[in-house]
């Protein structure tokens, strides 16, 4: 018969390795898999129909003191005198259409709760959703509150319903961040009775309660729907979506090419452009139309066509038709001087009646621009003034002058002056 004699000390360390593998599986298991949340399917976006025109949308009244862009309305109650709001008073205006969306609502919240055809992707334990980071995906829990922050990553296309089968609560200085190009239209909450959102909240989505809705005063960030299907909205936080989804700054070919996109709007009046330098004093340096009031993308661009040499930076004052206003994130470029005095062909050529003349100086210079006709009489003086390094742009208007032939002549003070010819066709 074999003995085997059991080493203490062996069998210790062969235990507190055991015990220490089990802990490190514990610890990462969440890792594990809240590392798979981005592999989920892409789901499809919930249809509001003509619920999708309302900031807030109730059964039993709108109460509070706050501004909300879009519509509003209730089947019962009414708006309170605290509320303003950017679009129509369906519950005044048009009983018929009220109820029409209402039913279009509860639509929606039938289409968000059907397990059948949006399965849960995953469950969300209470104690979890704080530090989260959830991607595209159907994601189902019970009572959800939120204490810290909950990133949402993904494209602009990508989906997010996040089911809370009881209640919905975002808790004093609690966040809702978006990350990736992820816009807050394509986030749907569907709470089973209430959401309730306290001060100092940053909020993101579109909120289908079946029950009531509240935001407290002091929410400081809230762009978002509330739709309530059998009971109140009280709202004491300004609601604003207006979704800006991108905005770039682009050097290219010595000009500065602004694009942006939204991917909802209300209440739109449009964007100033704003411009600052090397750190110094912003400026208005042009306006664009904004399209009011839209469900669907929209593009923006605008070209900076003499920008000056140095660090430019870039950002949009986005302006509703009440005077309200909200600033873009800032795009910056760095422009480098010219390497040498250049002159450009003036565009359009042949013209009728302004064309565009551009230049190129590398260092400080005063710049006189003329123009001449055929016999070398001078018709213009477009520009005497002291200029830094850069890329600039003169208009020249001649719908004063008959057409024919004619030349423009650039001198710097520095440079040999540099004569070009033009033809104004009328």
């Amino acid at each position: 018969m074999n003995i085997h004699i059991i080493n203490s000390k062996n069998l210790l360390n062969q235990c507190i390795r055991f015990t220490g593998a089990i802990l490190i599986f514990v610890l990462i298991m969440p890792a594990v898999a809240f590392s798979q949340l981005s592999n989920y399917p892409n789901p499809s976006v919930v249809p509001l129909l003509t619920a999708g025109t309302y900031g807030a949308l109730a059964s039993t009244g709108i109460t509070g003191s706050a501004n909300v862009s879009g519509d509003v309305g209730t089947i019962t109650g009414g708006i309170g005198v605290g509320i303003t709001y950017t679009g129509t008073n369906w519950n005044i205006d048009d009983v018929n259409h009220n109820t029409q969306a209402q039913a279009d609502l509860a639509d929606a919240l039938t289409n968000i709760n059907d397990h059948s055809a949006r399965p849960s992707n995953f469950t969300i334990p209470s104690d979890l959703l704080n530090g989260l980071t959830l991607y595209k995906g159907v994601y189902d829990g019970v009572a959800l509150a939120l204490t810290g922050t909950l990133i949402l990553s993904g494209g602009a296309t990508d989906v997010f319903i996040i089911r809370a089968s009881t209640s919905l609560t975002m808790n004093s200085n609690s966040n809702v961040l978006l990350t990736g190009g992820a816009v807050w239209s394509n986030v749907f909450w569907y709470v089973g009775t209430s959401a309730t959102a306290l001060s100092g909240t940053t909020f993101y989505g579109i909120i289908l309660a079946n029950t009531s809705i509240t935001l407290n005063a002091g929410a400081t960030s809230v762009t978002a729907q509330l739709l309530a299907n059998t009971g109140a909205v009280t709202i004491n936080s300004d609601v604003l979506p207006v979704e800006l989804t991108s905005f770039t700054a682009v050097l290219n070919n010595r000009v500065v090419e602004l694009n942006w996109n939204t991917a909802t709007e209300v209440n739109n009046y449009g964007f100033n452009v704003e411009l600052r330098i090397q750190n110094g004093e912003w400026n208005k340096i042009g306006f664009i139309q904004g399209h009011g009031n839209s469900n669907s993308p929209k593009d923006y661009s605008f070209v900076d066509k003499n920008p000056q040499v140095g660090k430019l930076q870039y950002r949009l004052k986005q302006i509703d038709f009440d005077g309200a206003f909200e600033y873009s994130d800032v795009a910056e470029v760095e422009v480098e001087s010219p390497k040498q005095f250049t002159v450009y062909q003036n565009y359009p050529n042949p013209f009728n009646p302004t064309t565009n003349i551009t230049y190129e100086i590398p260092v400080n210079s005063k710049v006189m621009i003329k123009v001449y006709d055929v016999l070398g009489s001078e018709v213009a003086i477009l520009l005497n003034e002291e200029k830094l390094p850069g890329r600039y742009q003169v208009e020249f208007n001649a719908s004063h002058l008959p057409s024919g032939i004619y030349f423009y002549s650039i001198n710097t003070g520095n440079n040999n002056p540099i004569m070009k010819k033009m033809i104004l066709l009328k």
